[in-house]
């Protein structure tokens, strides 16, 4: 992840449902990473009642559980929070990658934006400067949460907007069909 952190501007977590999904390894600082990104929902105007915790074993068990979560249709985002730190075999590069992929996965199959906050670190040194260090990853991550979910809200109300009118056209009367006739050709679409 880059050093500088992203602008965020106007953003609004009012009315919007989040799911942070937190791995228990290395469990201090994920602690921490939960309090920030709370923290942050609940400054953006996010009710804490909308906020869902759930503790999974580790990392890789982070994506099962989003998109169960995302499946549900009741979260506008979802936040996964692990840390991976390089041991003396590849197995932490195994991990990061799969999680990734299968983050990206069910955020596209569940249609719900679900943001890859697990962090990787070569060292517990260095996976305690990027949790504890200037940049607040917790509170980027939620905060590029709320803007997901801001776009997955604005999109439905689109598609929403373009059914009603497309629904609307059915009863169009440039085809000097009565209003009846227009019924029964919708019902019989359905």
């Amino acid at each position: 992840m880059s050093q500088h952190q992203a602008q965020f501007d106007d953003l609004d977590a009012s009315d919007l449902y989040f799911s942070i999904i937190a791995a228990r390894y290395n469990g201090e600082l994920i602690d921490v990473l939960i309090k920030r990104a709370v923290t942050t929902l609940v400054e953006y105007g996010a009710n804490i009642e909308n906020i869902d915790i759930t503790r999974v074993p580790g990392s890789n068990e982070i994506p099962y559980l989003a998109a169960m979560h995302g499946l549900t249709g009741q979260y506008e985002a979802i936040i996964g929070l692990g840390i991976i730190i390089k041991g003396g075999t590849a197995h932490d590069e195994v991990i990061a990658h799969s999680t990734a992929n299968a983050l990206h996965t069910a955020a596209m199959s569940t249609e719900t934006p679900i943001i890859n906050g697990i962090i990787t670190a070569n060292t517990e040194e260095q996976a305690k400067e990027r949790v504890l260090g200037e940049l607040d990853r917790g509170a980027e991550f939620a905060r590029a949460a709320i803007e997901m979910a801001r776009h997955k809200v604005e999109v439905i109300e689109t598609l929403d907007q373009m059914e009603e009118d497309e629904f609307m056209e059915d009863f169009d009367d440039d085809d000097d069909d009565d209003d009846d006739n227009d019924l029964k050709r919708l019902f019989r679409k359905n």
